[in-house]
């Protein structure tokens, strides 16, 4: 009997993941989505809402396929797409993070700078004033030691000419390319491998849509690049022919140029796969922002606070460790991360009301 090469592969995967399997899973996934869904134009709306989708329907499948039992998401959209929202997430809200999932979704404006030597586009929300290298971002991000980062970036990176006006950014709305679905079956061992926690190192996936001086082409479905990223993790996932996150990157870059191609345009992702080692020291601006004196008097109090919330993270995974070791089934598992959920959330609204009543008392 034939047994394809690349089916042999992926067994093979699936035998090594076999003991990791079995560890139990206690990290949780962040996912911060940056979402300019309120954009006057149109196409921006509903390619944030396509993507929107989408995302919550893979992370859904992600977490069930490596047995995670909590989700958190930090939805910076509408109101809310806002610098210093992000900030404070990055600030003080990821603090509840240890060795967790990280994926950052941003979808809006991008552009860059003249004279700028950075790889990554700048983020705009809604001014030039307010907008970020991601760059910065990325380093506030990687400092948190994470066991897997992914970051997806749906935005333009050309130099801006005219400031008095927006990011300049191409829309297409022609009718979508027929695309053959991959088959459908998820392999619960492919994600346990993508996805292990391996100490003292972090996996960075970066996908960017767009590299230096390109545009990215935005559609209401959510763009050529967006689904490519689909399609592959979807074609990956249900054993296809790759091996490993280099070539799920190198994939997508290629089979974006390749559909851009076909339509006359020219779409150049930046898309990379590195690993970083860890813990590291902070290299990272404390914030985002330029505090303002209050701000300043305050920050012992918010590294305080940051502090508790770590503190809170590790027994709380201590605490699943446990119940996974007695034999917990999937609804009492389920019961006690929603119960964490809970103290997690009231121990953020007494930090907030004492970090708010520091703030007037400085004013």
């Amino acid at each position: 009997m034939y047994i394809p090469f690349s089916s042999l592969r992926w067994w093979c995967v699936l035998l090594l993941a076999l003991p990791l399997s079995l560890v139990a899973e206690t990290r949780h996934i962040h996912l911060i989505k940056l979402l300019d869904n309120e954009n006057p134009n149109y196409v921006i709306r509903e390619g944030c809402r396509s993507i929107s989708y989408a995302i919550d329907q893979e992370v859904n499948l992600l977490a069930a396929n490596l047995g995670i039992d909590n989700v958190i998401s930090y939805n910076l959209s509408g109101p809310n797409f806002r610098l210093d929202k992000l900030d404070q997430v990055l600030d003080y809200d990821m603090a509840y993070q240890e060795r967790d999932i990280v994926i950052v979704v941003y979808v809006g404006h991008g552009f860059r700078d003249a004279g700028s030597t950075s790889p990554y586009p700048n983020l705009y929300f809604n001014s030039y004033d307010q907008s970020v290298n991601y760059a910065d971002v990325l380093l506030r991000l990687q400092d948190m030691n994470p066991s897997l980062l992914m970051n997806i970036v749906i935005a333009c990176n050309v130099t801006v000419q005219d400031y008095s006006a927006p990011p300049p950014y191409q829309a297409v709305n022609t009718a979508p390319e027929v695309v053959a679905m991959p088959k459908t079956a998820r392999h619960r061992g492919i994600y346990t491998s993508l996805f292990a926690d391996e100490p003292g190192l972090t996996k960075v996936v970066n996908l960017f849509s767009a590299d230096q001086e390109y545009y990215t082409f935005l559609s209401n479905d959510g763009g050529i690049f967006f689904n490519e990223i689909i399609y592959t993790l979807q074609d990956v996932l249900a054993g296809g022919d790759y091996s490993g996150w280099n070539d799920i990157c190198a994939k997508i870059a290629a089979r974006t140029e390749e559909r851009s191609a076909r339509k006359a345009m020219t779409q150049k992702p930046r898309c990379r796969y590195e690993i970083t080692y860890g813990p590291v020291e902070l290299r990272a601006s404390s914030s985002l922002l330029t505090d303002t004196e209050c701000k300043l008097v305050n920050r012992n109090l918010r590294r305080q606070q940051r502090q508790e919330l770590r503190q809170l993270r590790r027994q709380h995974r201590e605490r699943m460790r446990s119940v996974r070791r007695a034999g917990a089934d999937r609804n009492q598992r389920r019961l006690l991360a929603r119960e964490q959920r809970v103290e997690y959330e009231n121990r953020k609204l007494s930090h907030e009301k004492e970090y708010q009543r520091r703030l007037l008392a400085c004013r």
